[in-house]
């Protein structure tokens, strides 16, 4: 089966569609509604959304109100939220600095709903390992399956470079080099911008967003985790100007404590390959540079990932490809694929022309759960719960897979803190 494609039979759910409770959905702003909501839009027969929860209930029953959320209660307490036998699963998408004082109340709310089986939380929520891992296990007592937004898992060009990988188009990888830029942590700072974004500690920041998410997706597609890291984090822009929604200068300046550039290189567990990693804070000088890079050497060929901007899970980018014959790829309306055949080697170019990358790999995400919820790929062996997605194709990264990453980024600014190189290969136990 292609990858790419699900089931003709996937949109159809066996019984009812899965009931969605949010906390943090505001018609007004926030990412939610820009992608989860349009999500859930696009699989109305396997998503509906019933329940809502925010500080103010005003602002859930807005919610419920301009996006004709016909079947959605807003709640006035987390505990009746929580408690509610008309929620399959929560979608938990607030700031990052009040998750906490949420989540653990509605994991133990929640024992009064025994429909509750899907816990959905966004990257980043949880920035500390120790955190993590106190969610991880009350989240594992109460018999939830969890989903973590490490959503670039299911982006088409990731899928493809895993392919090529494992397929063994490149031969085997030698090295791998990576840059970015995260654009918030430059010079300037619009002046709407929340100011947590900014703070180190804060759970998003260049290292635990743009690097994090970068690096889970080199792990996934090379299917490797890390042996051994070394890395050094700055924060040389402690302060900020401001400017207004045209890039004006306003000649005031806020402070910054998050970092604005990481050197960050190591080895990957399998096959001892190096990589060597740089992302820095603000927007390239020259137009010609691009905002992420991606470089795959191997003993067959190479392949390289490039985006428009240093977040890889919400961009759209291009895939450039050198090796030996692959097989056969689908050309859908809106894709290009640019392909030269020289022998047995092969040149290609795979670009979405019309990939909306920040939705679009939400909607596969939410795809991926309908699929393992109503089983619509008829998998056999399919369990009721897993601890992790890993490496796998199938099913969805989850806060196991989310506690592994976390443990790395923090091993990073161990590191840095240190002057030292770590071994990191323990970091994908269990527990």
């Amino acid at each position: 089966m292609n990858r790419k494609q699900r089931s003709e039979y996937s949109t159809i759910p066996k019984s009812s569609p899965i009931r969605v409770g949010f906390i943090g959905l505001s018609s007004s702003k926030g990412w939610a509604v820009k992608t989860h909501y349009q999500a859930i839009l696009q699989l109305s027969s396997q998503f509906q959304i019933t329940a809502l929860y925010n500080k103010k209930t005003e602002s859930s029953i807005a919610t419920i109100r301009d996006l004709k959320l016909t079947n959605a209660v807003a709640y006035p307490t987390l505990e009746s939220f929580a408690s509610s036998s008309n929620v399959d699963m929560v979608v938990f998408s607030v700031r990052t600095a009040s998750y906490f004082e949420l989540l653990m109340p509605l994991l133990e709310y929640s024992r009064a709903n025994c429909n509750l089986k899907y816990l959905f939380m966004e990257w980043g929520l949880v920035y500390s390992v120790k955190e993590m891992e106190t969610v991880f296990h009350a989240a594992s007592e109460r018999g939830l399956q969890t989903i973590i937004s490490l959503q670039g898992r299911k982006s088409p060009y990731i899928i493809r470079s895993k392919e090529l990988i494992e397929e063994g188009h490149i031969g085997d990888i030698n090295s791998i080099e990576i840059t970015g830029n995260g654009g918030w942590y430059g010079y300037e700072r619009p002046l709407k911008s929340p100011s947590y974004l900014y703070e180190v500690g804060k759970g998003v920041d260049l290292v635990t967003t743009s690097f994090a998410h970068t690096i889970d997706l080199l792990q996934y597609i090379t299917g490797s985790y890390f042996g051994v890291i070394n890395a050094m984090v700055f924060n040389n822009i402690p302060e900020q100007e401001l400017v207004d929604e045209f890039g004006r200068k306003l000649g005031k300046t806020v402070p910054k404590s998050a970092p604005d550039h990481l050197l960050f290189q190591g080895t990957l567990l399998k096959s001892n390959v190096p990589v060597s990693c740089s992302f820095k804070g603000g927007s390239p000088t020259k137009k010609f540079t691009k905002n992420l890079v991606i470089d795959i050497h191997g003993t067959k060929g190479d392949l390289k990932l490039e985006g428009d901007a240093g977040f890889i899970e919400i961009s759209n980018l291009v895939l450039y490809y050198r090796g030996v014959k692959v097989n056969e790829f689908p050309n859908k309306k809106g894709q290009i694929i640019y392909e030269e055949s020289f022998g047995d080697e092969v040149t290609e170019v795979f670009h979405l022309r019309n990939y909306n990358a920040m939705v679009g790999n939400i909607y596969r995400l939410y795809e991926s759960i309908a699929d393992f919820h109503f089983n619509s790929k008829n998998v056999p062996d399919l369990p009721s719960r897993f601890v992790m997605q890993g490496f796998e194709y199938e099913g969805f990264p989850t806060l196991m897979d989310a506690l592994i990453l976390c443990r790395l980024v923090e091993s990073v600014y161990k590191s840095s803190s240190l002057g030292a190189t770590l071994n990191v290969s323990n970091i994908s136990r269990y527990q």
